[in-house]
Formats: structure tokens, sequence, C-alpha cells
């Protein structure tokens, strides 16, 4: 089956997606992400939506997108050869409405992503898969931005990233295999930030990740979703938040975010040490066609919802609204969630005093669940203390991504934990 690291705090939709085709089938359901937003991949931002109306509309896409790339053959026992084949396709249908008991006469556009493997990897007569040899593992990752250039020509193999970047994409999702959770080999997990090498160009975003091995294939139904190029209801899916059917805000929006899929290949822990070899990294970009964004005049816009998430004891997922990055109508109320008021450091983070700086930022609604864990949630969030304009950075043996990122919001707001942090 599917696997996904103990250690995650929450649990991102392809977990969820498959937690419920195993545990509570729900035949007219499927998940989907909300809308696009930092922590795209927390269960906070995960909503249920009618399976058969998103069913009808991806059968005639408004867009497309379809990558190509070359991977490896896992069909043979690891490192095995590189073959050319594998695919992406991204399909956007407008207007996908919401089931009226997540908000009334409200829709969405929703961005499907579908993957398919070289035809001589497939058994024809099945439709399915050849069985994946056991010496192989591969860990899929997703990140979606609005930042880069939609009017610009779709570089499918993300030649628009800077050569610093894609190195660091590279470093930071394969140098780690089997370091991070001894039970999943991925480098990188669900909320992994994007290296900073690479946020001028994409924005701060983080990933939502998919790991399988050999036993993922004894499954048809996981199967054929890994890796046959048809729309089913465990399909990875995008939406815009709550929008009024023909938003053309809504449409520029869904249309014109790229989507960066990393996908690992990478050896089980069936294989010998002797014969180990670094993962290798297959990086495609998708997105549709540019769509003219409409008159300034035409829709509202807000801003997303401040961070901070509760941490969940249930083993089920817990899927809760937050808000949309676009007004809904006068007359549908959406609940934003309470704020955070008090945090801690999160019990997953064994190094580093980080306690301080944690507790201040969580007071203000600021609680990363990979760096903090909310402790307390108000209706009524606190103030945040003025900026006082002093940009603030990790210490070096605390510069992960998370921490550089809560310095930065405590110095620049009158704290700056000497534990944690200085004044840059």
């Amino acid at each position: 089956m599917l696997r996904f690291p103990a250690s995650t705090a929450v649990l991102g939709l392809l977990s969820l997606l498959f937690l419920s085709h195993v545990v509570d089938a729900d035949e007219e359901l499927s998940y989907i992400y909300y809308d696009n937003q930092e922590f795209l991949a927390n269960a906070s931002n995960v909503l249920k939506i009618s399976w058969p109306e998103v069913k009808g509309a991806l059968e005639h896409p408004d867009h497309e997108d379809t990558a190509t790339y070359t991977g490896f053959d896992w069909t043979q026992p690891f490192p095995g050869s590189s073959i050319d084949g594998f695919k992406i396709h991204l399909r956007i249908a407008n207007d996908v409405p919401w089931p009226e008991t997540a908000a009334h006469n409200q829709s969405t556009e929703v961005s499907a992503l579908t993957f398919g493997i070289p035809d001589a990897m497939m058994n024809a007569a099945k439709g399915l898969p050849k069985p994946m040899d056991a010496s192989w593992y591969v860990c899929q990752h997703y990140f979606v931005s609005s930042l880069p250039d939609p009017t610009a020509p779709m570089d499918h193999d993300c030649g628009f990233l800077s050569t610093q970047c894609r190195a660091d994409l590279d470093s930071s999702l394969t140098d780690r295999w089997f370091q991070e959770d001894p039970d999943v080999a991925c480098s990188a997990f669900s909320l992994d930030a994007v290296p900073v090498s690479c946020q001028g160009s994409l924005g701060l975003i983080r990933a939502d990740v998919l790991a399988w091995g050999s036993d993922s294939f004894e499954d048809d139904f996981t199967a054929k979703f890994l890796t046959v190029d048809e729309v089913n209801q465990a399909t990875w899916m995008l939406g815009t938040g709550f929008v009024e059917a023909g938003n053309t805000t809504a449409y520029y929006e869904a249309s014109n975010r790229t989507f960066i899929v990393g996908t690992v290949f990478g050896y089980s822990a069936t294989v010998e040490e002797s014969k180990r070899q670094t993962p290798k990294l297959s990086l495609s970009c998708l997105r549709s066609e540019w769509i003219q964004p409409p008159p300034p005049n035409t829709t509202i816009s807000s801003t997303v919802a401040p961070i901070a998430y509760p941490a969940s004891t249930s083993t089920e997922p817990a899927v809760n609204t937050v808000a949309s990055t676009t007004v809904a109508p006068s007359t549908t109320n959406v609940a934003t969630g309470p704020s955070c008021v008090s945090g801690t450091i999160s019990p997953n983070r064994i190094n580093g005093d980080f306690q301080e700086l944690c507790g201040f930022s969580c007071s203000f609604n600021y609680c990363p669940p990979t760096a903090c864990q909310c402790l307390e949630y108000s209706d009524t969030p606190k103030p945040v203390p003025a900026n006082n304009g002093k940009a603030g950075c990790a210490l070096e043996d605390a510069a992960d991504d998370d921490y550089q990122h809560l310095c930065n919001f405590a110095c620049s707001h009158g704290t700056c934990p000497e534990a944690a942090c200085r004044y840059c």
C-alpha cells in the first residue's frame, strides 16, 4: 500500500485519498485541495467534492497541457536503465459546483494531474503496469506556483528555473534517501519548502508528496492510479476556493498556475549497500495556455487565510474549511476558522532551542505545522506588533527554510530570540 512518514503531523491529499479508498469509500465523493496556498498539503486545505460532477467536467476539459520526461524502467532490477515516455497530463475544468454541504450555489475551477508510463512498461492485455521490481522506490513531489510569467512559452523541462535552483532541488529531493524516516525512502516530505534559491522564481511554496514501492502494485486500483493517464476518483486535484460560476478571475488563476513535479527514482530497503546509488530526479513543469486576466473591476480579491492548523489526534483524516482567495458573494458565509494565539515547538523537532521563537510567532497566528505546534485557538486573533523594518535570520545550526521565515517574522516584529535567530 502507499506509505507516508509517521513523523508528519498532517495528512496530505494523496494519503487522504487512499485512506478513503481503503477505509471508508464513498462512491459519490472525491477529495480536492480547496485552493493554492503555502501549506497546500495540510489536511485543513482539503474538501470533498462530487465525483460525478468532477468526472463529467474533466471528460471535456477547458484547458490542458502534457509534459513527457525520461525516467527509469522500474520493471527491471535497480538501477535499471533510462527510458523515455513517462507522461504528466494537466486538465482544467471550469465551473465545477461544490456540494451544497460545502457552500451554497458556489463552484470552483478544478485542475487535475494524471500520469502515464512508457508502453514498454505496461501489460497491454490487462491495461495495467507490469510488476515493479522490489528493488525500486519512487517519490513524486508536487509544487504549485503562480509566479512564473504565464505569457512565456511553457518549458516542460523547467528551463526557466536557475541552475542553482535546479541543483538545490535535486539535492533536497535525493541526498537524504532513507535518512528522514526509516520506513519511507523520500528525502523530503509533504509541507517541506522549495529551496531558498528557487523562491525568487517560484515563491515560498511547499510540497505534496506521493511515495510508492512494489507492494503498491498489488492493488489494481492503486496501480492504475499511478500509471494510467485517466481521471479517476483518486486523481490529484486543486481548486480555486468558493467562487460564482463564470468568475473570470478564477479562470485566470487556475489556468496560469505552474505545476512543478519532481519524480525521484531510487532504491528500496531490499537493495544491498554495495549496489545502492544516489536516486535520480526527473523534473517536469506544466501550465495550460495563457488566459488574459479580467479587468480589475470584475472581481474582489482577498488574501489567503493566515496559516495556523490544529494538531490532529485522530487516526482518521480531519477535513476543515478554510478561507477562499476570492471573496464569495455577500449572501454566502465562508468560515475562516479560529486563529492561533499560543504555541510551542513541534514535537517532531528534536534539535535546537526554538521554544521562544515558536511561542512568539504562534501567538500571532504564524504557526507553520512543520516547525511549531499551536496549543490554543481563539475567534479573536491577537494584534501583530508593528513591523520594525529589521530583517531576521536563523542561526547557522538552524538554517532550514521554516526557521528562516520564522526568524524573519519574529525579529521584524520586535522579538529576536538569541537561541535561534539574529538580526541580518
